[in-house]
């Protein structure tokens, strides 16, 4: 059943738009303050304020109770969808998908992220002839992990097959006893066996099989597919073959490019920031460890961002002394963590297509260094990046960054929300 949160205010003094939006993704609530929730919230703020009627339809997959106190979202209604896991490729029913968008009558459909909730809200949006858009904000549709990372550290083109893609799973799993067991040739490929029948064995769970074609049948059939990245448009147009894909960035809320409110005291101290989610392939544990091989009293390492795997967490929270972990925070809490730093790092190892930090820390005029990923260095000047999980290469811009910031730079700038939403209002205006 779907749970609709009574969150409902028409825009006050909206020019008068006319256009019911329903914006789809993967998570949203209190409580989801990263990257593509960030995105949609901005971009339903926006739409509101042009004068749209916009629904928030999105996973609570975490189980996070909703306060609605908490909710900083005044100008439109959300709606909970059920979720069936990350990898999940339909979710729920076609028929149950239908039923909701005949109550809540969108003009178009808008989808974020499908991990979670799947891609049958998009087949119903098809039956009942609703235009709907894909925003590709990370790898989901190219990769089931999403990092497109391979054991050997290589990058991956995208999904294979089902066992293939299980084996490379098994391979890079956080769980050391199943990871260990797929490096050893007799049983790699029954362990790899073992975690398939186990996800098809799940509830509403879907095998792989034909996953590309499903997949790309939902692109193919979106009135636009939009990028969030030059590198996401260049990665997804060329495995699915899509000629409707278009770049469009993210946008930042109009706070981001306020006036800085924090202002920190002069010490001899270089404060390096890392912000973002607290997981293996974000590469926190490659700073810490340069910053652990620096060992430079005068650096100090602060930390934001959600731990989604424990004991990777605890392990790189530790691995450097002078760490100082303030937990998750919530917008405005992240403009004022990147302004009390002198230095942002991203050290990711798998593709990113473009990160929120980035933008962030670019309106910020935060200098950043960032692994060479494609996402980050279509941003960044060439002497702000180091090759990917090359601590000695980190440590080198760190030490140049210690005594002269001036040569690392700044990202490039971004746009804010606003204009980033009527950019995408012109997209939906096209079809109506």
């Amino acid at each position: 059943m779907f749970f609709k949160a009574l969150l409902y205010i028409t825009a006050p003094n909206s020019p008068g738009v006319n256009v019911r939006v329903l914006l789809c993704t993967m998570q949203f609530g209190p409580g989801y303050n990263q990257g593509t929730e960030k995105y949609i919230r901005n971009l339903a703020r926006d739409l509101s304020e042009q004068g749209c009627d916009v629904v928030v339809a999105g996973g609570n997959p975490e189980r996070i109770v909703t306060d609605q106190a908490q909710a900083h979202d005044e100008n439109f209604q959300t709606v909970t969808l059920p979720t069936f896991g990350w990898r999940t490729i339909g979710g729920d029913s076609i028929a149950n998908y239908l039923k909701l968008l005949s109550e809540l009558k969108p003009d178009v459909l808008h989808m974020a992220n499908p991990a979670h909730i799947g891609i049958n809200i998009l087949h119903a949006a098809r039956e009942l002839s609703i235009p709907y858009f894909v925003s590709v904000t990370d790898f989901w549709w190219l990769c089931p992990k999403h990092t497109l990372t391979l054991k050997s550290r290589e990058f991956c083109n995208g999904f294979e097959d089902s066992r293939n893609c299980m084996r490379c799973i098994a391979e890079t799993h956080p769980n050391n006893l199943i990871r260990a067991a797929s490096q050893i040739s007799p049983i790699r490929n029954g362990v790899a066996e073992i975690l398939r029948q186990k996800h098809s064995a799940s509830s509403k769970a879907e095998t792989w099989d034909n996953r590309e074609r499903k997949l790309r049948e939902a692109l193919v059939n979106a009135t636009c597919v939009i990028c969030l990245s030059r590198t996401g448009q260049k990665r997804l147009r060329e495995y699915f073959d899509l000629d409707n894909c278009h770049y469009i960035p993210a946008g930042l809320a109009e706070t981001w490019f306020e006036k800085k409110r924090v202002v920190r005291k002069e010490n001899d101290r270089l404060v390096v920031g890392f912000l973002g989610a607290i997981a293996p392939h974000k590469g926190l544990h490659t700073l810490s460890r340069a910053l652990h091989e620096l060992a430079d009293s005068e650096i100090e390492l602060h930390v934001a961002g959600r731990v989604i795997e424990q004991r990777y967490a605890d392990k790189a929270l530790r691995q450097y002394a002078n760490t100082h972990y303030l937990g998750e925070l919530n917008e405005p809490e992240s403009r004022d963590f990147l302004d009390g730093v002198d230095l942002v790092a991203i050290p990711s190892n798998s593709p990113e297509n473009q990160p929120q930090v980035l933008l962030e820390a670019a309106a910020r005029k935060k200098p950043t260094v960032a692994s060479n990923i494609p996402g980050c260095a279509e941003l960044l000047p060439k002497a702000a990046l180091f090759p990917i999980d090359d601590v000695e290469e980190l440590k080198i811009l760190l030490s140049m960054a210690k005594y002269d910031m001036d040569v690392i730079g700044l990202p490039e700038p971004g746009l804010s929300a606003k204009a980033v939403s009527a950019q995408v209002l012109t997209e939906y205006r096209k079809v109506l």
